[in-house]
């Protein structure tokens, strides 16, 4: 019996890169697709909210987040991260591409999570810590080979595309070391990066 392989219904395509950078990086990795952004890849705060309240509630190990929200959001993301990471969860966010004042997006900017701003680096595998800013890892995030949702490959540049780096390298320690905590998977993260 052939099986039947369901049709991508990722019409913009962010989700698709997104995962395929993951996959790239920790290839058995398990990817849930939650889609909280319309086929214009536009959300709301409060899609936003139900599908990272999902996340967590399903208890996905890492939870990658390749889009930012407003500060008026920031307090029931402070709530759902601090659940996610008593619950032994990764949380990984994208800095704002075009950071506002006083916001450089949320959940990024919080603590108990992992914030990715973009950087170029000739590897994957290469990250940069930023020890003294609320957004605390760089990742590679410019011109990323990823897959396409219609096939085939194409390149895409922005932060949600360092974000899915940074993720597939949590997945990677997680999945060696399955006992590792937020906080040390964050720990590895800084001893491995690259230095100025």
């Amino acid at each position: 019996m052939e099986e039947t392989v369901p049709e991508n219904a990722d019409v913009y395509g962010h989700g698709t890169a997104v995962s395929s950078i993951i996959a790239g990086l920790a290839p058995n990795t398990r990817i849930m697709d939650i889609r909280v952004l319309d086929d214009n890849n536009v959300g709301t705060g409060e899609a936003l909210l139900a599908g990272f309240r999902f996340a967590v509630e399903q208890k996905a190990r890492v939870i990658n987040m390749s889009l930012a929200a407003r500060a008026k959001f920031a307090a029931p993301l402070h709530s759902l991260c601090e659940t996610a990471y008593r619950q032994n969860q990764i949380v990984v966010a994208a800095r704002r591409n075009m950071p506002l004042v006083g916001d450089d997006g949320f959940p990024a900017e919080l603590s108990s999570c992992i914030g990715v701003d973009i950087g170029k680096f000739p590897s994957l595998f290469i990250i940069k810590f930023l020890g003294d800013q609320p957004i605390e890892f760089v990742a590679h995030g410019e011109e990323v080979k990823v897959a396409a949702a219609g096939g085939g490959y194409t390149t895409m540049t922005g932060t949600s595309f360092a974000t899915p780096v940074v993720s597939g390298l949590c997945a990677l320690l997680v999945g060696a070391w399955p006992d590792l905590h937020p906080f040390d998977v964050k720990s590895l993260l800084r001893a491995f990066s690259k230095r100025d």
